[in-house]
């Protein structure tokens, strides 16, 4: 796919990302991706972790299946209520117990699932829609993934592709 933002969109949303402004630079492009697009491009984003941090459960591969699938689309309610009892577990471990560093690393992963569901079930248009800046923290959780967990060119470079290509 390619990203059919203008020059300028892309420069605007490049300093803000470079700035750390992560949300600000998910704004501007998602803005700018097709409805239609949009599941698709943020299941791109989960993806692209879920490969780097060797992760593997069923529940990742539901969000990535539903948001592949345009006829299942619908079904990203259901599919975020799914990831968001799992978040909720992972944050009471966390208050009572702690979470060890790959407890810490899939509750990060589980936030940006929960991401691609709202944004899948955004794309139907639903009366009852996520809220609108759903879409925007896709590119703050990659960022934080930049920051806090793999600090290296290679996993930034690709971070920033990801978000400009749909």
């Amino acid at each position: 796919m390619q990203s059919t933002m203008n020059r300028v969109e892309l420069q605007k949303a490049r300093q803000s990302w470079n700035r750390g402004e992560a949300l600000e630079a998910g704004k501007l492009i998602y803005e700018v991706v097709p409805l239609r697009v949009r599941p698709r491009w943020a299941s791109n984003a989960l993806q692209l972790v879920l490969n780097r941090s060797g992760v593997r459960a069923s529940l990742f591969d539901l969000v990535m299946t539903v948001a592949n699938q345009e006829d299942l689309w619908e079904s990203g309610h259901r599919v975020f209520s799914m990831v968001r009892k799992s978040t909720l577990h992972s944050d009471e471990c966390r208050r009572t117990r702690g979470l060890s560093t790959e407890e810490e690393l899939f509750a990060s992963i589980l936030s940006l699932a929960e991401l691609v569901s709202k944004v899948t079930y955004n794309a139907t248009d639903p009366p009852d829609e996520f809220d609108v800046d759903s879409g925007w923290w896709i590119a703050a959780s990659l960022r934080g993934f930049m920051n806090h967990r793999w600090q290296d060119d290679e996993f930034a470079d690709a971070a920033w592709a990801t978000l400009i290509t749909f």
